[in-house]
């Protein structure tokens, strides 16, 4: 589905976890359950789902970016509870460790405040079976942004739970009578517990996605505003190619050239609702691309020669269906970017500049 840099996965360890699930417990037991900025009250399953997310940004540093500066540094993430809307957001790299030395790249003076020259780094993690990335403009114009693909396995907290959970006797006690319940299951809905196994204690894994400046991803991206969805290319297949094509469309009648190879579209022209914005693609060769017909969800295509689109490449006189799909935020009372994951190597990459930044600063 994507195009993404060839960096080695870099594996999560149970021991790269510990010191969330101790401070998300912290939270629990002093009651400030609250998840973010939304200040929402949650029981300790629902904060730590969401708190998962900020797990790929000591993995990332202390496993990929500071072994590249020198060793024996350490990232130094937030710990601290706050409410966001009276103290303002941290940068999500609070500092480096050298050894036991700290080297802070903020402090807080009744809010948060970024020391000078001090990089600003915020990271944001993306599941690896979504289509984009995305970011809310909390003030990140002038920040680093870090963004990580997530690979969690769906049993990723079990390690944890093995001594007490994970055992003959508990098995047992799970186990149902199938002769007394079960009379027919010709359709096999219907299954037993089936006894708990893993082979090892990690977690999954990371990718590095990119490093760009916020300010960069914003410029290449679609700002969807309040009650506005992003309608983006969740696939493209061949299908069958007529023998007699009817009367076609350039593609470029559809699409403006904006940066690079990137396109937007002169309108929606799909289910034509000015909410739904459709994303940015990539295009090499727009000239080689007819359009035959579209749906609500979907445009036929043929191509006249080899043609890209976002990752996808395309071979000539085929036929194509382009198929769309809408990320509903009708509800949202606030503006968000958006871009198709695929393309984010288009944005201009700063991660060297961000390695020397930091090695700089610390010295």
């Amino acid at each position: 589905m994507t195009n993404m840099p060839k960096f080695n996965e870099i594996i999560i360890s149970k021991q790269d976890v510990v010191p969330y699930i101790y401070f998300v417990c912290s939270m629990a037991q002093r009651g400030r359950m609250y998840g973010g900025l939304s200040g929402k009250s949650d029981y300790i399953g629902g904060v730590f789902d969401r708190w998962i997310n900020i797990i790929p940004e000591s993995v990332i540093f202390n496993k990929y970016f500071l072994p590249k500066i020198a060793n024996k540094l350490e990232v130094i993430s937030d710990y601290y509870e706050y409410n966001p809307k009276k103290s303002g957001i941290a940068p999500d790299v609070l500092g480096v460790k050298i050894g036991t030395r700290a080297v802070p790249f903020v402090e807080y003076v009744n809010k948060w405040c970024v020391l000078d020259k001090a990089p600003q780094i915020e990271v944001k993690s993306f599941k690896k079976g979504q289509y984009m990335v995305s970011l809310r403009n909390q003030g990140y114009d002038k920040q680093y942004l870090v963004m990580v693909e997530t690979n969690l396995d769906s049993d990723y907290l079990l390690p944890f739970f093995e001594q007490t959970v994970v055992g003959e006797d508990v098995y047992n006690k799970l186990k149902m009578d199938d002769s007394v319940f079960i009379k027919k299951n010709l359709n096999k809905d219907l299954s037993s517990v089936t006894k708990i196994k893993r082979d090892n204690t990690d977690l999954g894994s990371l990718r590095l996605i990119t490093v760009c400046l916020a300010s960069d991803f914003m410029r290449y991206s679609n700002l969807c505003n309040e009650e506005e969805s992003p309608f983006y290319i969740k696939e493209i297949n061949e299908t069958r190619t007529q023998k007699t094509l009817l009367q076609t469309i350039p593609f470029s009648d559809w699409i403006n050239k904006r940066i690079d190879n990137l396109y937007s579209w002169k309108e929606n022209k799909l289910d034509n609702n000015r909410k739904h914005k459709l994303l940015d693609i990539y295009v090499k060769n727009a000239n080689k691309i007819q359009v035959l017909k579209n749906s609500k969800s979907s445009i036929k295509i043929y191509t006249t020669g080899k043609v890209k689109i976002n990752d996808t490449e395309l071979e000539t006189n085929k036929t194509y269906i382009i198929k769309f799909q809408l990320l509903d935020r009708s509800g949202a009372k606030s503006g968000e970017y958006f871009m198709h994951k695929s393309i984010i190597d288009k944005i201009p990459n700063k991660e060297n500049i961000m390695i020397d930044n930091i090695k700089q600063y610390i010295k």
